[in-house]
C-alpha cells in the first residue's frame, strides 16, 4: 500500500488528486475528511457477469487523507483484491490488481508531473 507524499494542504491537493482519478474514468464517492473511495465500472453487471464484465468490471479503491508535520498532504492508497476474487474470480482478481497498479503509477505519475510529488514511504 503505497503512500505518496503531495506538498500542499489537503484543501490544495485532494481536489487535485480527484481530478486526475476522474480522468483516469474513476468516481469519486463517499467523501470524507479522511478517506476517499475511488469506483469506475458496473458492480451490477461485475456480480452478474464476473470478470466477463469487460471494461464494466468493478474496480473500487480507497485513500486516507492526513497531513505531516511539515504541512503536506498524504495519502494512502489501499485495494482489496480479495474483493476482485470475489467478483470475478482469479481473473477478477488479477483484474483488480492490475488496475490497482496502473492507478498507482499515473498518480505517481500525473502528481511528478504537476510538481506535486515530494516522495513515497
Amino acid at each position: 500500500m503505497p503512500e505518496l507524499i503531495l506538498s500542499g494542504s489537503e484543501q490544495q491537493t485532494v481536489p487535485v488528486v480527484i481530478s486526475i482519478a476522474q480522468g483516469l474514468g474513476y468516481e469519486a464517492t463517499q467523501p470524507s475528511q479522511t478517506s476517499i473511495k475511488l469506483e469506475r465500472g458496473n458492480l451490477t453487471k461485475t456480480l452478474l457477469l464476473g470478470a466477463m464484465a469487460g471494461k464494466n468490471f468493478h474496480i473500487s479503491f480507497t485513500f486516507d487523507i492526513g497531513v505531516d508535520q511539515h504541512g503536506n498532504t498524504w495519502l494512502r492508497f489501499d485495494q482489496d483484491g480479495a474483493l476482485g476474487a470475489v467478483k470475478g474470480g482469479a481473473i477478477g482478481y488479477a483484474k483488480s490488481k492490475n488496475a490497482y497498479a496502473d492507478f498507482v503509477n499515473a498518480m505517481r505519475a500525473e502528481t511528478m508531473q504537476r510538481g506535486l510529488l515530494l516522495g513515497e514511504r
